[in-house]
């Protein structure tokens, strides 16, 4: 073979020698076969320094095919380009860097990668197999694609299922994504990553579909989904979905957006997802409805208020789910907030009555202790019904019942108190009881066994309501 290598061809061979850069970039001769490159690799043209293969804007011709090859030097081809893929499939390689690479796609499922994997600027164009396919490969240290374009036009952009990395993955400074269908436009479910995944300034869109898809995903460090941060999709089940992952840090979504093209339809899907750090989302994030049904985060919810975050738990999500509120709640009890706790809790009750599955007693007993005890947590209102009951029996008594003889009007309250007020009885002369072999005193005896009934029940109400028994009922 080594007869047949052209001028560019025969640089690179000798470059790769001493490990030094083949710089093409002002050779009239670009060219360079991919089936060279592979048999360069493989030890067939002499042997290659172990600072590996660096070539630099040359043309690929015919693609460059890599898979299955095991090598233990670093790959670094920057700034080349080629009108076939770039496949890596299950390849066993050191360090890879297509910084600034322009190809179809570039297949590298399955792969190995002792050290990162960087395709930094790198423009993919593809029209049916995933731009870039990493899916179920392991990653030593980085994954790295900031200012990276990745487009398929018929499916997936960036297919990461299940890769698994030692470090971050940067999809940021303007990575954009553009893909179509039902699998989204960026995958990374069951992906297990080693320290953050940084989407900040990233830009993923996809009409007719999900932008991002991050099921089951795991890190070690912060989710960042902010500063410019933009996915747009058409997904009833979430344009960004993050259901059931695990974040080792912050998960950030501080000046980003997730848009849902039909606002009826989930714009971020945080259900049973774990955050073990804060809880960084502005309720500017989302542009269409939200479940984080299951959520659970570190500390205070930041970056929205708590005003924002009832109207997002009682409007913007599509059905009612207790745990989000008692998540809340907790946050803000960890905190010190007692008042807003009780307020969170009233909410919540207010939303379950709206939109809970409860039956016709239930929706009644709801009722009554909302409007009685503020659901168990505003103890104090039953006793402003006592009073106003016994203040009921005392207008009744004195206006409009008539006693037996002449008596003054604080011995005229006696019998009211004594009839209405639980455990209270006044020594009241029996003059002054009233006349009840009228019609009207007989309709105020009634009255008075009615507002006692009612009595009795706002005392228990309260006592209930002051030990919790009505919460715990609910």
């Amino acid at each position: 073979m080594s007869g047949d290598l052209t001028e560019a061809e025969l640089a690179l061979v000798q470059a790769a020698r001493v490990g030094e850069w083949a710089d093409l970039s002002e050779a009239e001769d670009q060219q360079v076969r991919g089936v060279v490159f592979r048999d360069l690799v493989l030890g067939r043209l002499g042997e290659v320094d172990p600072r590996g293969i660096w070539l630099k804007r040359a043309h690929l011709v015919g693609g460059l095919d890599l898979c299955d090859i095991e090598t233990r030097f670093p790959l670094r081809l920057l700034s080349c380009r080629t009108d076939e893929p770039v496949q890596l499939i299950r390849a066993n390689l050191s360090t890879v860097d297509l910084t600034g690479l322009v190809a179809p796609y570039v297949a590298a499922q399955e792969a190995t990668f002792e050290h990162s994997f960087t395709l930094r600027d790198a423009r993919l164009t593809s029209v049916g197999p995933p731009a870039l396919h990493v899916g179920g490969s392991e990653i030593g240290g980085l994954l790295n694609l900031a200012r990276a374009r990745l487009a398929n036009t018929d499916g997936v952009a960036l297919q990461g299922s299940n890769v698994r990395t030692g470090g971050g993955v940067f999809l940021n400074h303007r990575f954009r994504a553009e893909g179509t269908g039902d699998l989204g436009a960026v995958r990374l479910s069951g992906a297990s990553i080693g320290g953050q995944l940084n989407f900040t300034g990233a830009r993923i869109t996809n009409p007719d579909g999900p932008a991002l898809i991050a099921d089951y995903l795991r890190t070690e460090s912060s989710v960042m989904l902010g500063q410019g941060f933009v996915a747009e999709g058409r997904q009833d089940t979430g344009t960004v979905r993050l259901v059931g992952a695990r974040i080792g840090g912050r998960l950030t979504a501080e000046d980003g957006l997730a848009r849902a093209a039909d606002h009826e339809h989930l714009a971020l899907n945080l259900s049973q997802t774990s955050v073990v750090g804060d809880l960084l989302l502005p309720a500017s994030f989302t542009e269409g409805r939200l479940d984080v049904n299951g959520l659970t985060y570190g500390g205070q919810p930041r970056l929205a208020t708590l005003d924002e975050w009832l109207e997002l738990l009682t409007t913007r999500t599509n059905y009612y789910a207790s745990q989000p509120y008692f998540q809340l709640a907790t946050a803000h009890a960890a905190a010190g907030h007692e008042r807003d706790v009780r307020r969170i809790h009233i909410v919540r009750q207010k939303d379950l009555l709206r939109r809970g599955q409860l039956g016709f007693w239930g929706r009644l007993w709801h009722r009554i202790t909302g409007l009685t005890v503020g659901y168990g947590y505003r103890p104090a209102l039953a006793l402003v019904w006592l009073i106003g009951t016994v203040l009921t029996s005392v207008l009744v008594t004195v206006v409009a019942a008539r006693p037996t003889g002449s008596c003054s009007v604080v011995e005229r309250v006696g019998p009211a108190l004594s009839t209405v007020t639980p455990l209270v009885k006044a020594d009241t002369p029996a003059r002054c009881l009233v006349n009840t072999t009228t019609v009207t005193g007989q309709a105020v005896l009634v009255a008075n066994w009615a507002l006692q009934a009612l009595a009795w029940a706002f005392l228990t109400l309260f006592v209930a309501g002051f030990t919790g028994l009505v919460r715990r009922s609910q």
